[in-house]
This record gives structure tokens, C-alpha cells and sequence, in this order.
């Protein structure tokens, strides 16, 4: 053999030693990721808010309407005596419902819940949630998002 045959060979032997280690190092990089993977999907995306939170006042809110708090996805209703929380999430995929003359209705899919949260038609499998509604002594008033009432319950003040 020559000596420029020689030179070729130990070159191809080097390169492909080479390939085998950057093949080996790319197949233990790839099985880290999906065993990585694999471990987040265990871990939520988001992050839960606030359960409890102050809405304000009784006087806060007008008499006979609903007035959504839009950063806590939930309508406040309030009557002479009493005020309730009622969920404003769509019950089929978590869109913002709006506020219609006949009840709400989901803006993404068409579902249409009546004014007490039932499901009058559309995708959404259950009605809309009520919530607890509390007050501190000095009159301040607090949702419980954790705690889901029945439309008749209500906090009488």
C-alpha cells in the first residue's frame, strides 16, 4: 500500500469514528428530551389564580343587573337583599360568555345559558357555576371560586 492510500484510510476511519460519536451523543440528546418530555406533561401549564378574592361592597353593584368582573371571569348579581357569584366560563372549552337579554352566550361555540346558568342549548355539557359570596364584619365582599353553590343559595345581608 501507498503511503497517500494509507493517509486516506486512517482519514475515512477518523470521519466515520467521528460520525459514530456525533450519532451516539444525537440518540442520548434525543432520549433525554422525550424522557424531559415526558416528565412535564405531569406539570400544568398554567398557573392557578387566586381562589378567594374581595369584590368590593354591597352598594358596589346595581340593583337587579349583572356586572362581570372581567379579570375573575365571573358576574355578580345583586338583588334588594342578597348578591351572588355566578361563573362566567363557558362550561364546553373555558371562553368568556357575554351577557345577553335571554341569559349569556358563549362567543366561541354558540352555547346559550339562561339567567340562572342553565344550559338552554349548544356544546356546553353542564351550566355555569355559582360560587360562594361572603363578607368580612366591615361588610366586604369575597368570591371562593373552589366553592360551587346552588343557584338558590345566596349571601343575605
Amino acid at each position: 500500500m501507498s503511503q497517500k492510500e494509507n493517509k486516506s484510510r486512517e482519514k475515512s476511519v477518523a470521519r466515520r469514528t467521528f460520525l459514530s460519536k456525533i450519532a451516539l451523543v444525537s440518540a442520548v440528546t434525543a432520549g433525554i428530551m422525550a424522557v424531559l418530555g415526558i416528565f412535564r406533561l405531569s406539570i400544568p401549564r398554567v398557573f392557578r389564580e387566586k381562589s378567594i378574592f374581595k369584590i368590593g361592597y354591597f352598594d358596589d353593584f346595581p340593583l337587579n343587573t349583572f356586572t362581570l368582573i372581567a379579570d375573575k371571569k365571573v358576574f355578580i348579581y345583586r338583588d334588594r337583599q342578597n348578591i351572588k357569584a355566578l361563573s362566567a366560563v363557558c362550561t364546553h372549552l373555558g371562553c368568556v360568555v357575554t351577557k345577553t337579554p335571554e341569559g349569556f352566550q358563549c362567543p366561541c361555540h354558540g352555547s346559550f345559558f339562561d339567567h340562572t346558568g342553565k344550559v338552554l342549548s349548544g356544546p356546553a355539557p353542564r351550566s355555569l357555576p355559582w360560587h360562594t359570596v361572603d363578607s368580612t364584619p366591615g361588610g366586604l365582599l369575597y368570591i371562593d371560586l373552589n366553592q360551587k353553590v346552588d343557584f338558590d343559595e345566596k349571601l343575605i345581608l
